[in-house]
């Protein structure tokens, strides 16, 4: 653990990032009806599935590098990590009892929850989804407005999808006209690259290192630049686990964040962990460039206030409240019921690791050219 001594928790001076599990769950939210109540320590390693929101990429580097480090067998996790088909499909896998706990983007969990499925959110890992429309640098297509009449590509599982229509309300783009062409996960970007189709929806962080690594020039107009709230990756379990494993879902928190905060601070080595962990990845040659453009426009949307302020984990429950308010005015159906945040959401589980200033320096330097891609 020295390599993450410059790390620390929340208000106290600088120290390793790894905690006590009494310290965790002494502050940590583990039941949403009543007051946290310390539990044993996990006395021997389980097994615990966890789904990926897609397959594994930049943005889920931190996962494997923290499992090959040893940070989550220290907190008693053996992570047994699968690949997934989307968020929504991740969220409602992790409802049908298929994994204990998954990543996905925050508003489709939301989506999930209004609609019935049992889930809550851990923390929030990063501070914008990434969810946008992505054209090619050539197209004519230059803003929202002019999408309307276009063939735009799309994966129904994927998280953005849903809510494309209340991105063209927001942006003043009439959906007439428009013809959406359902695609693979796995070939949507290439169908953009050969112009079968004029637009793609997709999230930022899984799409742009596909066209960056082999210099097919984008532009990618995010659902967050018309005002649409969007937080990034949620921890997700569901309210069952939560009352039932208390600490299990703190020593979860507790390992993800400190693999974060490796990550962050340890990005070539975290590569190397990632590429060791999954060999097959390592034969393509283009493999540490397209790493290190999702890693990188990940790492842009976790190096935000919300982060730097409150530490990493932490969500803002009056974010999470306006994201609901957009769920429920724009895709809500009959049947759904608007959900409290209070309900699926209580801040405790996150927010104990905290990056020094020097460190949120140093990752903000590295993760700047990135910001040019997203508008």
């Amino acid at each position: 653990m020295a390599r993450h001594s410059t790390c620390r928790r929340s208000n106290e001076p600088t120290r390793s990032v790894r905690l006590t599990r009494r310290e965790v769950i002494a502050g940590a939210a583990i039941s949403l009806a009543g007051p946290a109540i310390a539990q044993p320590a996990i006395a021997q390693t389980r097994t615990v599935r966890f789904t990926l929101p897609w397959l594994a990429e930049g943005s889920s580097v931190f996962l494997y590098a923290g499992k090959a480090k040893g940070i989550f067998a220290r907190h008693g996790i053996d992570l047994d990590i699968s690949r997934g088909f989307g968020s929504l499909a991740a969220g409602q896998a992790v409802a049908s009892g298929q994994f204990e706990f998954a990543t996905m983007i925050s508003t489709p969990m939301i989506l999930l929850i209004a609609k019935g499925l049992p889930l809550v959110s851990l923390g929030i890992l990063s501070y914008d989804a990434g969810m946008g429309v992505g054209v090619l640098a050539s197209s004519p297509i230059t803003a929202p407005a002019m999408l309307a009449g276009r063939k735009i590509g799309d994966v129904p599982t994927s998280a953005e999808f849903p809510f494309f229509p209340a991105y063209a309300k927001k942006a003043g783009c009439s959906t007439d006209g428009i013809q959406f062409v359902n695609t693979d996960a796995k070939v949507l970007e290439r169908v953009l690259s050969e112009r079968q189709i004029d637009a793609m929806t997709g999230i930022a962080s899984s799409s742009l290192p596909i066209f960056m690594s082999k210099n097919i020039p984008v532009r990618w107009m995010l659902y967050s630049s018309v005002g649409l709230p969007s937080y990034g990756t949620s921890v997700t379990a569901t309210r069952a686990t939560l009352a039932k494993d208390p600490e299990l879902c703190a020593a979860m928190m507790d390992a993800i964040c400190e693999s974060l905060a490796f990550t962050l601070v340890h990005p070539d080595e975290a590569t190397s962990l990632f590429l060791k962990a999954l060999p097959e990845m390592a034969l393509n040659p283009g493999i540490k460039e397209f790493l290190r453009v999702g890693m990188g426009i990940n790492d842009y949307a976790i190096a935000k206030p919300d982060a730097k302020q409150h530490g990493l984990g932490y969500g803002n429950p009056q974010t999470l409240g306006a994201m609901v308010d957009l769920v429920m005015q724009y895709v809500a159906t009959p049947g759904m019921k608007r959900p409290e945040v209070a309900n699926f959401y209580k801040p405790g589980l996150g927010g104990k690791i905290k990056l020094t200033e020097a460190e949120w320096h140093a990752v903000d330097a590295r993760v700047s050219e990135f910001g040019k891609y997203l508008s």
